[in-house]
C-alpha cells in the first residue's frame, strides 16, 4: 500500500474520504483496526491523506467491511462501499495529465485496445487496485 502525501502536479480529481466517513460516526483508528483487521498505523496513515497513490483490493475490502460493522454498531445499517471512500471531481477538458513511463504505457495500451488514437490530451486517470496475497 502506497500513500501519496505530496501534492505536486495533482488536481485532486479523485479524493480519499476515509477521514470523513470515520468522522460521521466518530470511529476511532483502534476500533476500525479491530473491526477490519487493518493495522491501526496503516489506518492512521490512510486517514490523514487526501489522495492515495495505490491501495490493495484486500485492504479496501477490509476497510469497507470494518466501516460497515462500525456503522451497524451505532444503529446505522448503511453498507460502506469503495464508492463511498472516493470522491471524484471532473476537472474539465483543459486537464493534461503529467506523463510518466508507467502511465504512458498503461494509457497507450488502454487506448489501443479501445480502438482510439493515442493522445497526450486524454482526460482519464488509471487507478490500480492490487490484490496482495497473505503470506
Amino acid at each position: 500500500m502506497k500513500v501519496n502525501a505530496k501534492k505536486e502536479n495533482t488536481r485532486n480529481m479523485i479524493r480519499w474520504r476515509l477521514r470523513v466517513i470515520m468522522a460521521e460516526k466518530k470511529i476511532t483508528n483502534r476500533e476500525l483496526s479491530e473491526l477490519s483487521g487493518v493495522h491501526a498505523t496503516s489506518i492512521s496513515k490512510l486517514k490523514n491523506v487526501d489522495e492515495i497513490e495505490q491501495i490493495s483490493g484486500r485492504v479496501l475490502n477490509n476497510l469497507c467491511n470494518g466501516l460497515s460493522r462500525a456503522y451497524r454498531k451505532r444503529g446505522d445499517n448503511r453498507i460502506i462501499t469503495p464508492a463511498d471512500l472516493f470522491d471524484y471531481t471532473y476537472d474539465g477538458d483543459d486537464y493534461t495529465p503529467v506523463a510518466s513511463k508507467e502511465n504512458t504505457t498503461s494509457s497507450e495500451s488502454f487506448e489501443g485496445k479501445q480502438g482510439r488514437k493515442s493522445s497526450n490530451e486524454s482526460n482519464f486517470q488509471v487507478v490500480y487496485l492490487v490484490v496482495e496475497k497473505a503470506v
